[in-house]
């Protein structure tokens, strides 16, 4: 995504493309936890529960966990394998991850939209296939720079970067004094060197935005809500046949944060 060799409009189409799956993931977690009383993408929550249940000898409360971390896991591996089938292509190389989302999605909705009431653990096993699914595609897609599907790295990438900011526009002081100190911040909402920050800014807003308006949207209109986030796959996929291929963008193995 911020590879050297790519344009800037294809630099801030995939940021755009990023920021819209965010939004996609922050619905479908917050929907899930809403329908379904579990977080599909708190993988972190889920290693936490799954020990302490453990610990605690309560191993069947530890059980749902257990399978979610396998789903995502299973996920992840699945965008791994499509991604490599589709490597050598110059467009849509993340197409078929998309949509293999897209119809996941789609599939839960119709699922708990005919079993109104029911907390089938199965549908819980397909979102947090969905969202490995999407951690891993984004991953590779960006080079491991981005997540959309949870905030800690996002938050933490804020904080490192809100730091060298700061740094940036210090040095602008000392180096021309009141007049380097204006320039550094007026040409800080543009600078180059924070293009990652207003990036990691917009995906944790967007993950927000989705976590508040699927919700919302659920509460009053039930499980044809997820059909919103199958649509903004569908036009993801589309938009992707038009982009030309980031290099580098698929061999990133970089680990998850």
């Amino acid at each position: 995504m911020f590879s050297a060799q790519s344009s800037p409009e294809t630099r801030r189409a995939y940021s755009r493309l990023a920021l819209l799956l965010a939004a996609v993931a922050g619905a479908v977690n917050a929907v899930g936890f809403v329908a379904l009383g579990a977080h599909s993408s708190h993988m972190s929550g889920h290693m936490a529960t799954l020990g302490e249940s453990l610990a605690l000898g309560h191993r069947d409360s530890g059980w749902l966990s257990a399978q979610l971390m396998a789903s995502f896991v299973a996920g992840a591996t699945c965008a791994a394998v499509l991604l490599d089938a589709s490597r050598h292509r110059k467009r849509g190389r993340h197409v078929s991850a998309l949509l293999l989302e897209a119809v996941v999605l789609g599939g839960i909705g119709v699922g708990m939209a005919g079993s109104v009431g029911v907390r089938a653990p199965v549908f819980l096993w397909a979102l947090a296939f969905a969202m490995g699914l999407q951690n891993a595609l984004v991953t590779r897609l960006s080079g491991a720079v981005v997540r959309t599907t949870h905030v800690t790295g996002l938050l933490t990438d804020i904080g490192i970067q809100l730091v060298q900011m700061m740094a940036w526009v210090r040095d602008g002081l000392r180096g021309e004094g009141a007049p380097g100190l204006w320039h550094r911040l007026r040409d800080l909402p543009s600078a180059v060197q924070f293009e990652r920050t207003r990036l990691h800014v917009g995906l944790a807003l967007a993950f927000l935005a989705g976590s508040t308006l699927g919700p919302f949207l659920f509460l009053r209109h039930g499980a044809v809500t997820l059909a919103l986030p199958c649509a903004v796959l569908g036009v993801l996929a589309a938009l992707d046949v038009r982009l030309s291929a980031l290099p580098g963008a698929a061999s990133s193995t970089s680990p998850g944060r």
